[in-house]
């Protein structure tokens, strides 16, 4: 759903050191629900995959800020949603440090961790052989989802995709994220079951005036 006319529009900027606090959080909610995260983490309760969240997310920010595109939106100066894409030739990502690693192991627990580890694994087989952008985390807070957060997101990050010329990628495991990407120029190159749970594959083709 498009944002109100009366709701005031995100800020979008690159993830600020200040703000990874507020953006760990919310990336940690915004996917507390979704199904492969409930499949990794098999809890039923909520606090639970929150917490497990956590440590994901303190790993992979600080990263994603020296290493990749990470951009946080705002709504009124609260973080609202954050996205994560590394550079063309960059994924994966460099590791965080090994006391990092350690704290998330002992957080998420080792058979949660190694459920990661699977994911991964069986993702990163189903990427495009051509050099490419990959969206890895798209999320918002779900209070303040159905704003135009998402879609402010994406669209400042495919700006700098089509300055590049590069083709993009992402996998999704919302099957209500699919009509939202290919709004934005994705085409679903596919589907995969992972961890008995249903993912699609998506496409955007290059763009702008660096395109092959």
């Amino acid at each position: 759903m498009p944002r109100r006319e009366d709701q005031p529009a995100a800020s979008i900027a690159p993830l600020a050191e200040s703000e990874l606090t507020q953006a760990i959080e919310v990336l940690a909610r915004a996917f507390r629900d979704n199904a492969l995260n409930r499949a990794v983490i098999r809890s039923d309760d909520s606090n639970d995959r929150l917490r497990s969240n956590r440590h994901g997310m303190r790993a992979l920010l600080p990263v994603a800020r020296r290493h990749g595109d990470a951009l946080v939106a705002t709504l009124d100066g609260v973080v609202a949603g954050g996205l994560v894409a590394p550079p063309v030739g960059r994924l994966p990502l460099p590791p965080p440090s090994l006391v990092t690693r350690l704290r998330c192991l002992v957080g998420q627990g080792w058979q949660v961790a190694r459920r990661w580890s699977q994911v991964y694994e069986a993702l990163e087989a189903l990427h495009p052989k051509e050099p490419h952008r990959y969206l890895g985390t798209l999320g918002v807070d779900p209070p303040l989802q159905r704003r135009g957060v998402g879609g402010a997101l994406l669209s400042k990050w495919l700006a700098v995709v089509d300055r590049e010329g590069a083709p993009a990628y992402l996998e999704t495991d919302s099957e209500r994220s699919v009509s939202f990407y290919e709004r934005a120029g994705f085409a679903r190159e596919g589907e995969a079951a992972i961890l008995g749970v249903r993912v699609w594959r998506l496409r955007r083709a290059p763009r702008g005036s660096s395109a092959q």
